[in-house]
C-alpha cells in the first residue's frame, strides 16, 4: 500500500472537504451554475431541476473549501453527472489519487445512490486530462486511473 504525502493546501483542502457535511453553506445561485457549464440529463424537468440545484450546491461547497484556487483551478459537471476538475499547477501528481477519493467520498453524499466520477485536468491549453476517479454507488469501491 503506498501513503501518500499531502501539501499544505491539499490537506487542508481535504480537511475542509470532511467538514461539508457539518458547515452548511449559503444557497446557490443559478449564475454559479451558468459559469460551470451544467448540462441536461435524459431525465425528466423536475428531475433535471433537482440534480441541477444539487450539482450549484456541489459547486458552491467545492469553491467555498478553496477559495484561493491552491487545489482546484476550475470545475464543472457535464451532462452525464462527471464532474471534471481543472487542478492548480502546485497540485502534486502523487497527491492526486488522495484528492480524487475525498471528492468522491462528498458526491456521494451529495449525489446517494448514484455513481460518481472526477475527471482530473492539468491546467494547459487545452486541459490535459490526468486521470479519472470512479465510485461504485453499489459496492463503495474507489478507484484512481491515471491518463495514459
Amino acid at each position: 500500500m503506498r501513503v501518500f504525502s499531502c501539501s499544505r493546501s491539499l490537506r487542508c483542502f481535504g480537511v475542509i472537504l470532511i467538514g461539508w457535511s457539518v458547515w452548511g453553506v449559503s444557497p446557490a445561485n443559478a449564475d454559479l451554475f451558468s459559469l460551470f457549464g451544467g448540462g441536461r440529463s435524459a431525465t425528466s424537468s423536475g428531475a433535471t431541476s433537482d440534480l441541477r440545484q444539487r450539482q450549484i450546491a456541489f459547486l458552491n461547497r467545492l469553491r467555498a473549501a478553496d477559495p484561493q484556487h491552491q487545489t482546484i483551478d476550475r470545475a464543472i459537471f457535464n451532462p452525464q453527472n462527471e464532474l471534471g476538475l481543472i487542478l492548480a499547477r502546485s497540485v502534486d501528481l502523487d497527491n492526486i489519487p488522495a484528492l480524487m477519493r475525498s471528492v468522491l467520498a462528498q458526491m456521494a453524499r451529495a449525489f446517494p445512490g448514484q455513481d460518481a466520477t472526477v475527471l482530473a485536468y492539468a491546467p494547459s491549453n487545452p486541459p490535459r486530462k490526468i486521470g479519472t476517479g470512479h465510485l461504485n454507488a453499489r459496492t463503495r469501491d474507489m478507484t484512481y486511473t491515471p491518463a495514459q
